[in-house]
């Protein structure tokens, strides 16, 4: 039975998993030719190294990423706080999932120590997005600094997400909200 995904799509989804659940040092190429089922000059038709192949793994993750989380952030809640509250009600349940290994884009950083390498930068953009994602909602729920505010967020969405990793389980979520939820008030008019 033929897949219906094209090869660059393939290779894209294959090593996005594989780095995610591995590492992305701990797979070669070998293996990802291996797993996707696609020829080796296939691979390098599309992507002419493994740096290449990292980061175009890294943009693709992202984009996924960041449209499932404004998505469901979204649609938890019906104000701009209950959905700012909410963003750690969507990430205790991706916290919980079985497959759940940390934060690529932070896993990316620590993994790959060179700042130049494009996945850094990459990961730097998920940030940045994620900060305007929240700068937008602070300043609907009428918080004075959402500039101020979007970058403490960071420091609590970080702090939960390393501390689900080293955990393997999702209440660091919990105590993130509720810092949130008082940092949403001490900001607050």
């Amino acid at each position: 039975m033929k897949s219906n995904i094209n090869p660059h799509q393939k290779i894209l989804e294959t090593a996005s998993e594989l780095f995610y659940q591995k590492g992305i040092q701990n797979v070669g190429i070998n293996e990802i030719i291996a797993t996707s089922g696609v020829a080796k000059k296939t691979l390098y038709r599309y992507f002419a190294s493994k740096k290449q192949l990292i980061e175009e793994v890294m943009k693709h993750r992202a984009r996924e990423w960041l449209q499932w989380f404004e998505v469901a952030v979204q649609d938890s809640g019906n104000t701009p706080k209950e959905r700012l509250l909410a963003t750690f009600d969507v990430m205790r349940d991706w916290y919980a999932s079985p497959n759940f290994r940390g934060c690529p884009f932070i896993n990316a950083v620590l993994e790959i120590s060179d700042a130049s390498h494009p996945a850094h930068a990459v990961s730097v953009g998920v940030r940045e997005s994620i900060r305007c994602h929240i700068k937008q909602l602070a300043e609907e729920v009428g918080i004075k600094d959402s500039e101020s505010f979007s970058q403490q967020y960071l420091l609590l969405i970080g702090g939960a997400s390393l501390m689900a990793t080293i955990e393997g389980a999702p209440g660091s979520a919990n105590y993130a909200q509720k810092v949130l939820s008082t940092l949403i008030d001490s900001s607050l008019g």
